[in-house]
């Protein structure tokens, strides 16, 4: 893909069944600091900047947590990491400082998928799909460098997906 939102872009899948897909990219920054979309967050030991997770609902802030049941109502997505959940309970464990960067992490809008649309585009070869280790996933979701997290993500599949990395965005340039 060579669009803005996703060209060159690492997105984790949350969900993806019958009923659609749902995920965030992982490397889409903005220069906005958490601290300046919500005034609680000004005391919260986070140094976060926000990612925007797609465009679905782009105005609406959303989060993955490894707080378990501790935040009420969170959807379980892999052993340790959960999407969303009761946010005034988010906020208690930020405000107190129990919780900080490698446990929550914060998203504008989220990236969506009908029934059989991703699976249609990874078809037509639209996506590379990497299931990495639970750990290298973590990583990447509370801890992700500012660039490269494409190019090490494909590069980690193997010398034919490194090649790829250096390919020119525009394939008419090549």
């Amino acid at each position: 893909m060579s669009d803005a939102w996703f060209g060159r872009k690492v997105v984790f899948l949350c969900d993806h069944d019958g009923d659609g897909s749902v995920g965030f990219v992982l490397d889409n920054f903005t220069d906005r600091p958490l601290k300046a979309v919500m005034d609680e967050a000004e005391e919260w030991p986070l140094q976060q900047t926000l990612a925007v997770g797609g465009p679905v609902h782009d105005d609406s802030l959303f989060y993955l947590h490894r707080m378990g049941d501790v935040v009420s109502g969170g959807m379980p997505v892999l052993p340790g990491l959960w999407l969303g959940g009761d946010f005034d309970e988010l906020k208690a464990g930020l405000d107190s400082g129990r919780y900080g960067d490698g446990d929550v992490r914060f998203f504008v809008g989220y990236s969506g998928w009908t029934p059989g649309q991703l699976d249609a585009e990874v078809q037509t070869h639209s996506w590379y799909v990497h299931d990495a280790p639970l750990e290298e996933k973590l990583q990447a979701i509370f801890h992700p460098p500012e660039e490269g997290l494409w190019q090490g993500m494909l590069a980690s599949k193997g010398p034919g997906h490194a090649r790829a990395t250096r390919l020119p965005v525009d394939p008419s340039l090549n």
